[in-house]
């Protein structure tokens, strides 16, 4: 169908100018007749042509006769405008949801487009403005009236507060929402204060208060569509507990809670633990950082030997030590539906570790076991590989920090050649050294099932990466493999790099940290010209130079599968950054690109302002980056308005970290200038870049714009007064 305004008959509905066809519209006492023309409506809608020929219309006086009475004559007129003119105005007088149904019936998609549009905002207007339950009420209506897609249904029925300071008025309204059990399934008020609000209730005196907490657990103790809450840090402490326990107790729909980080106590610990042994729905429970001690974990222990629900169990730094430790473990024997147990430094030791391994060799159901950070030892270790031989369920086992040394990755190895399980595990920090590196690079040689491993932090030096290497050539499993900070120099380097032009499987590889130097970036750079199966590399802190970075650069423009390369704090200069450009401009593949500065080295990479230049020229022709880090690179002034340039043409950029670049005021203000017509970037990091409060007030009014940003980070500069958004939902780190 022809879609292009009539603009030349433009005034004809008005003067009923030759026309030849006569539409009644409406139904008594409200009916109106329009006058218009057969050739223009039939080209704008196919409806109309079928219509205005067929035995639907009749001939009266030599003009086309045809009624309407299921649209009403202000709907009608807003299509019968939109079809002469080509603008579709309706100055809220006349339901949205009417003309919807009236252009879709007619054939008016490009009016059903722009009214879809149109409602998705109004929602979003009542949404931002706190009235949760009208929004509801439109998203019920939207869904009955028009075709919604996924987007829709998710912005219905999942609602994300996190990080905003809900006021009392939110809360009851809220609670309003979850006592009318709408299509409302998951929420996420994490960090929002909760402990500390009060919320009136009785609205005309304002003077009896509760907490919002009671408010919120009342609602939810009659609500009966909510899956998941997330409530993480929100000091809700012991009293918080104990009421979100009697929910768990009342509540039949929730299934996922999230309560890390909210000072819950043995008390509030025991209290849910209590609620487990009743409750019959919540399969995930999260419960880190609660202090939660022994007895906690003792309650929580006896919960499991009842409860035959809970599939996901967080209780990640709660102090539970020795007691706590063999409690659960003298639980799994009897569980028989947890499937993840996350124990993460609990200060459990080699006896609760040898506890849980003979744990291990009876459960026949647990999937994931975390024991990182718990001082477990060799001992711990050995006892843990043993059980994996007998285990055939578990797919995930992490070993953070244990210090099971060479004699425990040698039990662990072992194990590897009789497992045929385990998928993913966990041996950072452990102080493995080559020994242990080489008998698990033997073992990886015999196992078929391991796809992750772990290694950092283990100084297994270069002939451990060697092995480690030649272990790769063999194997045709494993696609995740960390070998950062392990002293692997030169020769490590090197071998691993010719393991790549072999192995066909392996996607992940980090070696941050291994002074690799040089002549290790340039082996690795021609293994990317060969390998076609690597996605992820990190050659961070690597001593890679001008001529290691330069390789690398030459190889992105062959590479097609890389999509996420880290070069942080190497050294590279300005003529690496302008080659890296180049790259940028011929590579279609590389989504994330990582040029600052590592978190533990406040060294960079010092591309300069002329290779910042480079790279924003470079970012208005590639159209695959989504995450770019320059921080810390002295980019300076110019850097900063080249960069911001490009982000009025660039249309993929979501993530750009500009911290500690001397920007100055000038690429201060050229940046929050970008942002009023950039649409796609969510996350901005200008922190330390000497902006003023001038910048600050750009800033300001920029924000009161940008319907995108999700996060900005402005912290370390001198602007004197807090930066304020209307977006609620935007983070201001200041």
């Amino acid at each position: 169908m022809y879609n292009e305004p009539c603009q030349k008959f433009s005034n004809l509905p008005e003067s009923s100018k030759d026309y030849d066809v006569k539409i009644k519209v409406g139904e008594k006492p409200n009916i109106k007749e329009f006058k218009v023309h057969y050739k223009i409506l039939s080209a704008k809608s196919d409806y109309f042509k079928a219509a205005l020929s067929s035995r639907w219309a009749r001939r009266e006086n030599g003009l086309i006769i045809f009624d309407k009475p299921n649209i009403s004559p202000p709907v009608f007129e807003i299509l019968i405008n939109y079809i002469y003119t080509g603008i579709f105005s309706n100055n809220n007088e006349v339901s949205l949801f009417d003309i919807f149904i009236a252009a879709d019936e007619i054939g008016l998609f490009e009016i059903s487009l722009q009214i879809k549009k149109l409602l998705r905002n109004e929602a979003l207007g009542y949404f931002k403005q706190g009235k949760f339950l009208k929004t509801l009420e439109f998203y019920e209506e939207i869904f009955k009236h028009i075709p919604y897609n996924d987007e829709d249904q998710k912005s219905a029925s999942s609602w994300d507060f996190s990080n905003h300071r809900c006021e009392t008025e939110e809360i009851n309204e809220l609670s309003k929402v979850l006592c009318k059990n709408t299509m409302l399934t998951s929420l996420n008020l994490s960090n929002i204060e909760l402990g500390s609000i009060n919320v009136n209730v009785n609205f005309i005196t304002s003077f009896f208060k509760r907490s919002g907490v009671k408010t919120l657990t009342d609602a939810l103790c009659r609500n009966s569509t909510l899956t998941s809450l997330n409530l993480y840090n929100n000091n809700l402490g012991y009293e918080g507990g104990k009421a979100f326990a009697v929910v768990l107790c009342k509540n039949s729909t929730l299934k996922d809670l999230n309560l890390f980080y909210n000072n819950l106590g043995c008390d509030g610990g025991r209290a849910l633990a209590d609620a487990l042994c009743k409750n019959s729905t919540l399969t995930s429970l999260d419960l880190s950082w609660n202090e939660i001690r022994s007895e906690g974990g003792k309650a929580l222990a006896n919960a499991l030997c009842k409860n035959s629900t809970l599939t996901s169990l967080n209780l990640y730094n709660n102090y539970l030590g020795s007691e706590g430790g063999k409690a659960l473990a003298n639980a799994l024997y009897k569980n028989s539906t947890l499937t993840s147990l996350n124990l993460y430094s609990n200060k459990l030791g080699i006896e609760e570790g040898k506890a849980l391994a003979d744990a291990l060799c009876k459960n026949c159901t647990l999937k994931e076991l975390n024991l990182a950070l718990n001082d477990i030892r060799s001992e711990g270790g050995k006892a843990l590989a043993d059980a994996l031989c007998e285990n055939s369920v578990l797919t995930s086992l992490n070993l953070y920090c244990n210090n099971i040394g060479s004699e425990g990755g040698k039990a662990l190895a072992d194990a590897l050649c009789k497992n045929f399980t385990l998928k993913d595990l966990n041996l950072c920090n452990n102080n493995l050294r080559t020994e242990g590196a080489k008998a698990l690079a033997a073992a990886l040689c015999k196992n078929s099932t391991l796809t992750s491993l772990n290694l950092n932090s283990n100084l297994i030096r270069s002939e451990g990466g060697k092995t480690l290497a030649n272990a790769l050539c063999k194997n045709t499993m494993l696609t995740s493999l960390d070998l950062g900070s392990n002293d692997l120099g030169l020769g490590g380097g090197k071998a691993l790099a010719n393991a790549l032009c072999k192995n066909t499987t392996l996607t992940s590889l980090d070696l941050r940290s291994n002074d690799l130097g040089p002549e290790g970036g340039k082996a690795l750079a021609d293994a990317l010209c060969k390998n076609t199966a690597l996605v992820f590399l990190n050659l961070g802190h690597n001593k890679l130079g001008s001529e290691g970075g330069k390789a690398i650069a030459d190889a992105l423009c062959e590479n097609s599968t890389l999509t996420s390369l880290n070069l942080f704090t190497n050294n590279l200069g300005s003529e690496v950054g302008k080659a890296l450009a180049n790259a940028l401009c011929k590579n279609s593949a590389l989504t994330s690109l990582n040029l600052g500065a590592g978190w533990l080295s406040p060294s960079s990479n010092s591309i300069g302002s002329e290779g910042g230049m480079a790279l924003a020229n470079a970012l208005c022709k590639n159209t695959a980056l989504t995450f770019l880090n320059l921080g810390t690179n002295n980019l300076e002034s110019e850097g900063g308005k080249a960069l911001a340039d490009a982000l009025c043409k660039n249309t993929t950029l979501t993530c750009l970290n500009l911290g500690m670049n001397n920007l100055g005021s000038e690429g201060g203000k050229a940046l929050a200038s970008a942002l009023c017509k950039n649409t796609t970037l969510t996350s901005l990091n200008l922190e330390n870049n000497n902006l003023g409060s001038e910048e600050g007030k750009t800033l300001a009014d920029v924000l009161s714009k940008n319907t995108t940003l999700k996060d900005l980070d402005i912290h370390g500069n001198n602007i004197d007064f807090k930066l304020i958004s209307n977006n609620h939902y935007i983070e201001i780190i200041q």
